[in-house]
Order: C-alpha cells, then sequence, then structure tokens
C-alpha cells in the first residue's frame, strides 16, 4: 500500500508547505497529495481553499491575488512558531524529481473553473519529467476529461464524496485509472467491485491504523492521510 501525506505532513507541520512536504518524504511517507490552484498572474500554486483567509494571515481568492501579492502572507495555518510562503506546484516537484516520491495532485476546478490549468499542471509535470510519477485527480469531472484529451495515458483518480453510486458507475463509464472516493464508502465487496474491473482504489482521509489495515488487506492500492500511520 502506498501512504501519501494528505496536503504533506498536516499533522505536524502547516497544511500545503514546504516544511510540510520535505518532512513527509523525508519522513515515512511515500509521497504526497495536494491541491492545485491557479493565481491572478497565471501561477500554480498549492493550497486547498479557494481563499487564502483559513491557511494565512491575509484574506482574499487565490484568483484574484499575483503570486507576489501571495508571498507577502504567512501560510502557517495554526502552527505559530512557523513563517512559511504560499508554495509553487514548480517547487514542489522540483524537489521531488530527483527523490523516489509519488504525486496526487487534485486539480482544484470543483468550485472554481480556473481557465487553462489542467493543461498548464500537464505541461510543467511533464517538463519536469514525472508524468510516470503523478496521480491527476479531481472532483471535477470536466478536468479529469480534459486531462485524457490533453493525454490518455496518464494516471487519472475521480474524486468523490455524495452521491456515491453515481459517481461509482461515473468510474466505470470513463474507466478512470482509480476511484478516490472517501474511505467510509469502502467495504470488502465495493472495493472488489472496482478491482475486478482493473480500476485502482485510492482513498482518504485515513488516520486509524485498524482501518488502514483492513483496507491493505482489501487490496486499495493507496491512503491519503495526515498522520504517519
Amino acid at each position: 500500500m502506498i501512504k501519501l501525506a494528505h496536503r504533506g505532513y498536516s499533522e505536524k507541520y502547516p497544511e500545503n508547505t514546504m516544511i510540510a512536504f520535505v518532512e513527509a518524504i523525508e519522513g515515512n511517507f511515500d509521497g504526497i497529495e495536494t491541491d492545485v490552484h491557479l493565481t491572478k498572474d497565471n501561477r500554480l500554486v498549492l493550497i486547498h481553499d479557494e481563499k487564502i483567509n483559513r491557511t494565512s494571515n491575509g484574506k482574499g481568492y487565490v484568483k484574484d491575488l499575483t503570486y507576489d501579492e501571495l508571498c507577502k502572507y504567512n501560510f502557517n495555518y495554526h502552527f505559530k512558531e512557523y513563517k512559511e510562503k504560499i508554495t509553487l506546484l514548480e517547487e514542489l516537484l522540483d524537489y521531488c524529481k530527483n527523490r523516489e516520491a509519488i504525486l496526487n495532485l487534485e486539480i482544484k476546478t470543483d468550485k472554481i473553473r480556473y481557465s487553462n490549468i489542467e493543461k498548464m499542471t500537464y505541461n510543467l509535470v511533464k517538463s519536469k519529467g514525472m508524468l510516470n510519477r503523478v496521480i491527476f485527480s479531481s472532483f471535477c469531472l470536466g478536468s479529469l476529461l480534459t486531462l485524457r484529451e490533453i493525454d490518455k495515458n496518464i494516471y487519472l483518480g475521480y474524486l468523490f464524496e455524495d452521491d456515491y453510486i453515481k459517481n461509482k458507475e461515473l468510474v466505470f463509464k470513463y474507466k478512470f485509472n482509480a476511484a478516490h472516493p472517501k474511505y467510509v464508502f469502502l467495504n470488502e465487496k465495493e472495493i472488489n467491485d472496482y478491482l475486478k474491473r482493473g480500476i485502482d482504489v485510492n482513498t482518504w482521509t485515513v488516520n486509524d491504523f485498524e482501518i488502514k489495515d483492513f483496507l491493505a488487506d482489501e487490496g486499495v492500492k493507496v491512503i491519503i492521510t495526515n498522520r504517519d500511520i
């Protein structure tokens, strides 16, 4: 089973910052799960929310701020001892490209449809020679289909939490490489439904040892976790 650090090692360090990514890779994680947004000046940055309010000392939407403007703020979340700037996707790729790290890049287009973010993300990953180590995931079906049009050989994972049955059928219909449901939906039967069709099961956010062991025994490929479990 592959263990990915949810927004980096977010239990111990400010989420989606370089220190959280570095500590995960240097520790016991196999890689990183992170979230890709687009700034006003078309820079790919790593942050979970559409707004910076929760994770920084600033306010506003990522889409309305330039990268230089974002760099004025401290993205230390509630870890007061840290001073962390927003992370560029390119910075994470550069750090990981000579390490054996797997990356799950969630394209955050389920609330704001950033123009051309799929192509920009793909091109950057390709330029670093890392397409074979990246899972492209999204809650937005359209973004995954756009990525498939760009390159039919990349690994795509469809994220979903609500409308489980409907979204499960979409995974089957479009034959994505992986289903990314929340772990609470998974039991032996559900996992087997995907596996017998050749579809991987990657799930989130698993922070319990017993649940992790059950999922591993049933053939889940990837868990996304905040903790070193």
